[in-house]
C-alpha cells in the first residue's frame, strides 16, 4: 500500500483517529492463542488415534510456538511501528476540526454511516479533507476505504446512491475509483 506513495506518486492523507483505531483492532484481533490452542487440541485428539504421527505433532507444536512468539512481539512494537508510519513524508496525518465534526453530525443524522458515530466522524473527516484538497487545486484524489460500510458500492459492485454521490461530487474532492 505504501509503495506508490513512497516513490512520490501521491500523498496519503489519514485522519489521526485511524491510528487509535488501528491500535485497538490489532490488539483485539491479533490473538494467536485461540487458533494455536485449537490446533493443539486437534493434535491431542488426532495423535492417539493414529491420524497424526508423533513426529508431525511435535513439529506442529514447534511451529505453533514460533507463530505465537512472533505475533506476540509485534503488538509490543506497535507504538513504534505507528510512530514510524506517521513520520513518513508520504503520509500526512491530520486532526479533526469543527468543520469535520459538524459534517459528521450531518452524516450521522442523515443515516449515511450505518454503524456507530465514529464512522460518520471518519467519513466526514475524509470528505472535508478532500474538499479542501480539491479547492487547493488537487484533482487526482481517490477514496480508499476498506470499511465495507463506508464504501460507495456493495459487495456485488452495486452503487450505494448516497455514498456514491458523496464520493464523486467535485465539491467533495473525490473521483470515482475502481473497486
Amino acid at each position: 500500500m505504501l509503495d506508490r506513495p513512497r516513490i512520490g506518486e501521491f500523498t496519503m492523507h489519514m485522519p489521526n483517529i485511524r491510528l487509535r483505531e488501528a491500535r485497538q483492532a490489532i490488539h483485539t484481533k491479533c490473538q494467536p492463542g485461540r487458533e494455536a490452542n485449537a490446533l493443539r487440541r486437534f493434535l491431542t485428539w488426532a495423535q492417539p488415534g493414529g491420524h497424526v504421527t508423533e513426529a508431525d505433532a511435535a513439529a506442529t507444536r514447534v511451529v505453533l510456538n514460533k507463530y505465537e512468539s512472533s505475533i506476540k512481539q509485534d503488538p509490543e512494537n506497535l507504538d513504534d511501528t505507528l510512530r514510524s508510519l506517521a513520520s513518513l513524508r508520504c503520509i500526512e496525518i491530520f486532526g479533526l476540526d469543527d468543520t469535520m465534526l459538524a459534517r459528521a453530525t450531518e452524516l450521522a443524522l442523515a443515516g449515511i454511516a450505518p454503524k456507530p458515530f465514529d464512522h460518520a466522524i471518519y467519513l466526514a473527516s475524509i470528505l472535508v479533507r478532500a474538499s479542501r484538497l480539491w479547492d487547493a487545486g488537487e484533482r487526482s484524489t481517490s477514496f480508499c476505504e476498506t470499511d465495507k460500510d463506508l464504501q460507495p458500492w456493495d459487495k456485488y459492485g452495486n452503487a450505494k446512491p448516497l455514498l456514491r454521490e458523496l464520493s464523486i461530487k467535485p465539491t467533495s474532492g473525490y473521483t470515482e475509483t475502481s473497486h
